[in-house]
């Protein structure tokens, strides 16, 4: 008696695990729609570089109503400042031939109503480190819509900042994300 109780304990358990990891989709970002913008400072001018080439993942409930995980690589070589030198430059500063992607990884993701709070791991330049941050969430339709922004530090991640004219640009970056699944 008590093994039947048990088998049907484990089978009722195993059965909800199921139907639990049933529940959870892969939903891969739209390309055409998502970007990551990148954001320097130098005493003479302050300039973007946008990617549009987003790799991303995230699992999710069938509604997209709850985020469990997160993945985004991008490669360093598709931000485009709108200056061919600059982006050279930029590329062979953070050792792009070497370390050719920026990515984040989610560790963990808690909602809040239309904003959530994102933990999570950057990795850079081979060096990885923890980050927390706020994203927006907005539907439309079926296209669910994360958006937000984060600080960086370039010797954080091992990066000497690059310069102009012998003065070297901000050590702070800021990346805008705007990422459609």
């Amino acid at each position: 008696m008590k093994n039947i109780f048990f088998i049907l304990l484990f089978i009722g358990l195993a059965s909800s695990a199921i139907a639990q990891d049933a529940a959870t989709v892969k939903v891969f970002a739209d390309k055409k729609l998502s970007s990551i913008t990148y954001t320097m400072r130098h005493p003479l001018h302050t300039w973007d570089g946008t990617s549009k080439d987003v790799n991303s993942v995230i699992l999710t409930n069938a509604d997209k109503s709850q985020l469990t995980q997160v993945a985004v690589s991008v490669k360093l070589s598709s931000f485009d400042s709108k200056n061919a030198n600059r982006d050279s430059h930029m590329i062979e500063v953070a050792e792009g031939l070497k370390y050719p992607t920026i990515s984040f990884s989610s560790t963990s993701i808690q909602t809040q109503g239309d904003i959530m709070v994102v933990k999570g791991n950057v990795s850079f330049h081979g060096v990885t480190q923890p980050i927390n941050f706020e994203a927006k969430r907005k539907m439309a339709g079926t296209d669910l819509e994360i958006s937000g922004a984060f600080t960086l530090k370039m010797t954080q991640f091992k990066i000497e900042p690059p310069s102009l004219l012998a003065v070297a640009a901000d050590d702070e970056f800021k990346l805008n994300f705007k990422v459609v699944y």
